[in-house]
C-alpha cells in the first residue's frame, strides 16, 4: 500500500545528500580500480586484497562513530541542544582515540598478510598500500564524526559537498602520483594509497572549517566544556556503538574470508571479484543512505514516542529501497560484462566478473531490504540484538555455505559469492521479524 508523498520525499530528499556522498566517495574507489586496473592483475588484485583486511578493522570505528546519529536524532527531536553538543564532544574525542588504535592494530597486523594464502606477488605488492591507507583511518574517523552528528539533527548536505569535492581531488592525485604525471614520479598503487591518505586529511579540517563558520551549528562548539568531557557519556555512545560495530565488523569479516577464498582460486579470480564488489558497493551505499535517511527520521519520531509515524517512514524508505534496486538488479544482469571491461583489459578477469555480475544481481533486493531493516532498528536504539543475528548470518550461515560450494561440491568461484547471498537472506529475515516485534512492544507500551 503506497502512503502519501510526502512521507517518500522527505525521505528522500534526507537520503539523497549521503546516498551522493557515499556514492561519490566509491565513485573514487572506482576510479582507483580503473587506474590501477591498468597496472595489470596483480596490482588490482593487491589493492583487493589490502582493502579487504584493512576495511574490516574500519569497520569497527565506523559503528562506534555511528552511534552518534539516533543519539543525536532523540535529543534534537527534544531540543537537548546542550545535551546533544556533550555527546558530539565526546565523540570527537573517543574516535580520534580510536583511530589510533585501529592504525596500531593495522600495523601489528602487516606481518601476518604473507598468512593468508594470497600469491605471493600480490602481497608484495598490497604492503606499501596497505600501511598508507591504514594512516588514513585516523582523518576519515573524525570525518565521520562530523558527518554523524549533523546527520542527526537532519542536515546531510554539508558532508556530501566535503565529500564529492574531495573525491575529485582524490581523481586528480591519483592520475598524478599513480602515473607519474606533471613531473611526479610513477608509484603505482603507492601513489593510489597517497593520493587517498591526502583526501581524507583535508576532509575534516574542511568540516570543522564549515561548522565554525555556520551560525547555525557554531553554537555546538561554543558549547564543548572540560567539564563536558565525560565517561559516563562517552559509555553511552560504547554501549549503543559497540553493538553496531560488532554487526558491520562480522559482516565485512565474511566479505574478507569470501575474498580470501576468491584469492585460493586465482589472482584473476580475485580481480574479477574486486570489480563486481567495488561497484555493489556503490549499490549497497545507495541502499545504505536510505537505511541512515530511515534512522534518522525514526530516531526522531522515536524521540517524540509517535509509532504511527514511524511505522510510515519505515515503509517509505523500503518503497524506495526496492525501486532502486530492482533497477540495479537488471543492469547487473544485462550488463554486467561490459561493465567489467571498462575495468580491465584482462578477457580472463572480465569474464569471472561477468560471472560474479549475475550473482550480483540476484540479491540486489535482499541486500537493500537488510540494511533499511537493520537502520529502523537502530533508529530505535535495538543493536544488541541485530549483532547476534549478524553472527548466525555471517558466521554461521554465509561463510560456510560459500566454502561448501566453492571447494567441496566444486560448483565454481561463482557459487563462494553466492554464499554470501545467503547470509544476506538469513539477515533480512531475522532483522525484518526484529523490527516487527519492537514496533509490536512500542505500540503496547504507549496505548
Amino acid at each position: 500500500m503506497l502512503l502519501d508523498k510526502s512521507y517518500y520525499r522527505s525521505n528522500f530528499n534526507l537520503a539523497l545528500p549521503i546516498i551522493l556522498s557515499s556514492v561519490g566517495q566509491s565513485f573514487t574507489q572506482m576510479i582507483d580500480a580503473i587506474m590501477v586496473g591498468q597496472l595489470g592483475a596483480t596490482s588490482l588484485a593487491a589493492v583487493a586484497f589490502a582493502g579487504s583486511v584493512s576495511m574490516n578493522v574500519l569497520m569497527f570505528g565506523m559503528g562506534i562513530a555511528m552511534a552518534l546519529t539516533p543519539l543525536t536524532g532523540q535529543g534534537f527531536a527534544r531540543g537537548e541542544h546542550r545535551k546533544i553538543s556533550m555527546l558530539f564532544q565526546n565523540s570527537l574525542a573517543l574516535n580520534t582515540i580510536i583511530g589510533l588504535i585501529m592504525i596500531s592494530v593495522l600495523f601489528l597486523l602487516l606481518p601476518l598478510l604473507d598468512h593468508f594464502g594470497q600469491p605471493k606477488d600480490v602481497i608484495e605488492a598490497c604492503k606499501p598500500y596497505y600501511i598508507i591507507i591504514s594512516i588514513s583511518f585516523l582523518p576519515s574517523l573524525i570525518f565521520l564524526t562530523f558527518k554523524q552528528f549533523l546527520e542527526g539533527i537532519g542536515n546531510t548536505k554539508n558532508a556530501m559537498i566535503i565529500t564529492i569535492s574531495a573525491n575529485v581531488l582524490n581523481i586528480i592525485l591519483n592520475y598524478i602520483l599513480i602515473y607519474g604525471k606533471f613531473g611526479a614520479p610513477a608509484l603505482g598503487i603507492t601513489g593510489a594509497g597517497l593520493a587517498t591518505l591526502i583526501a581524507k586529511t583535508i576532509m575534516p579540517i574542511a568540516f570543522f572549517i564549515l561548522i565554525f563558520l555556520h551560525k547555525k551549528y557554531r553554537k555546538y562548539f561554543l558549547f564543548f566544556t572540560w567539564k563536558s568531557m565525560s565517561f559516563h557519556t562517552q559509555k553511552i555512545i560504547l554501549r549503543l556503538g559497540m553493538p553496531i560495530s560488532g554487526q558491520m565488523f562480522l559482516e565485512f569479516a565474511s566479505l574478507l574470508f569470501i575474498t580470501i577464498m576468491m584469492g585460493w582460486v586465482g589472482k584473476t579470480t580475485l580481480a574479477g571479484y574486486h570489480i563486481v564488489i567495488t561497484i555493489v558497493g556503490t549499490t549497497f551505499l545507495m541502499a545504505s543512505g536510505l537505511g541512515s535517511a530511515t534512522t534518522v527520521l525514526i530516531s526522531q519520531e522515536y524521540g517524540r514516542k509517535n509509532i504511527g509515524e514511524i511505522r510510515k517512514h519505515f515503509k517509505a524508505g523500503y518503497h524506495i529501497t526496492l525501486l532502486i534496486m530492482s533497477f540495479f538488479a537488471l543492469i547487473f544482469i544485462l550488463f554486467g560484462k561490459p561493465i567489467a571491461s571498462i575495468f580491465s583489459p584482462d578477457q580472463e578477469v572480465v569474464t569471472i566478473a561477468a560471472q560474479f555480475f549475475i550473482v550480483a544481481g540476484f540479491f540486489q533486493l535482499i541486500d537493500g531490504s537488510q540494511v533499511l531493516f537493520l537502520g529502523a532498528l537502530r533508529g530505535l536504539n535495538d543493536v544488541a540484538k541485530p549483532m547476534k543475528y549478524a553472527f548466525i548470518s555471517y558466521t554461521l550461515v554465509a561463510i560456510p555455505f560459500a566454502y561448501i560450494c566453492g571447494f567441496v561440491f566444486k560448483l565454481g568461484s561463482w557459487s563462494i559469492f553466492a554464499g554470501f547471498s545467503a547470509g544476506l537472506l538469513t539477515a533480512a529475515i531475522l532483522y525484518y521479524k526484529r523490527f516487527k516485534l519492537k514496533i509490536k512492544i512500542l505500540s503496547k507500551r504507549t496505548n
